[in-house]
């Protein structure tokens, strides 16, 4: 994709998909709530157990699946035909079917964690549920951060040294310049799945790193490179990474409480037993996106 009008028919595409995707999502999720279907699956699964953490454990299970093969179509066209039919993607239908397979999977883990713990919450503190479940949003979004670039990164690409010492050499330079620690600098195969073009410093402290894709090497200069570089870390000096994550805290936190008062107003009218009742899940879901809807104006002029 190099001309302009190429690239504002592909913008174009990707904002149609984000309003098709979610009217999707919107769609499916009063379905589940209407037709009785997520009642209908906590009574299945509790045929094979009672225990709680179980219990929802299989249910989150259970709907993350049927809500994955009733998005694989939609998914499959943004995620590979697109970027296929404007020369972005590399990959193979195979190779991208092999990330998506793992970028679900790692989805499932941390929804399933987060989940277990936001019903804990909703089981036993009732009353405050949604400042606890508030910080830890905070919390694990802090942890994401920090453990993304040992963890996450290297399930997609591979971390190779930056072979050109000169680059690597102003780059360690301008962060010990600033007074910013940096572990070193990387170089990933990118152009392994895509075309585009990135780089970003990940991480925390002693385990922060700028990571700089192999495309962006073989199509920017030092200059433009150290130009995306000081960008990035301006971020860093400005605190910002802490600053959105803090306030996407808050709003979040604000969006619980509208929730909150919300579904106790609610859930006895769609047959659950309590706001903590797993089956009401989708129902916290269709809360949680409807107002997220009106938070985004104020997220994205942050």
């Amino acid at each position: 994709m190099r001309t302009s009008p190429e690239a504002k028919s592909y913008h174009r595409i990707k904002n149609s998909l984000f309003v098709v995707n979610l009217l999707f999502s919107l769609l499916v999720l009063l379905v589940i709530i209407f037709s009785g279907f997520s009642i209908r699956l906590k009574e299945i699964i509790e045929e094979y157990t009672h225990n709680l953490f179980f219990l929802n454990g299989l249910y989150i299970i259970a709907l993350s699946v049927f809500l994955y093969v009733l998005g694989l179509p939609l998914e499959l066209y943004e995620g590979y035909f697109l970027e296929r039919r404007f020369k972005l993607s590399n990959q193979s239908l195979a190779g991208y079917f092999k990330d998506n397979l793992k970028k679900s999977l790692l989805s499932l883990v941390i929804a399933l964690v987060a989940i277990e713990v936001l019903y804990l919450f909703l089981g036993r503190f009732a009353q405050i549920w949604w400042i606890l479940a508030a910080l830890a949003w905070f919390f694990l979004t802090i942890i994401l951060a920090k453990i993304t670039p040992n963890i996450f990164v290297p399930l997609f690409y591979k971390y190779l040294p930056l072979k050109n010492v000169e680059l690597k050499n102003k780059i360690m330079e301008m962060f010990k310049n600033s007074g910013t620690k940096l572990k070193d600098v990387y170089m990933i195969d990118f152009s392994s799945k895509t075309k585009k073009l990135n780089a970003a410093v990940a991480g925390f402290g002693n385990n922060r790193r700028v990571i700089l894709t192999d495309n962006l090497l073989s199509e920017l200069s030092h200059d433009e490179i150290l130009a995306i570089v000081a960008h990035e870390l301006g971020h860093y000096k400005n605190k910002d990474t802490i600053k959105v994550i803090s306030f996407s805290a808050l709003i979040t936190g604000i969006l619980f409480f509208l929730s909150d008062v919300i579904l106790k107003k609610s859930f006895s009218y769609f047959g659950y037993a309590s706001i903590a009742d797993i089956s009401g899940f989708p129902l916290f879901c269709l809360v949680m996106l409807i107002l997220g809807l009106f938070s985004l104006p104020l997220q994205n002029g942050f």
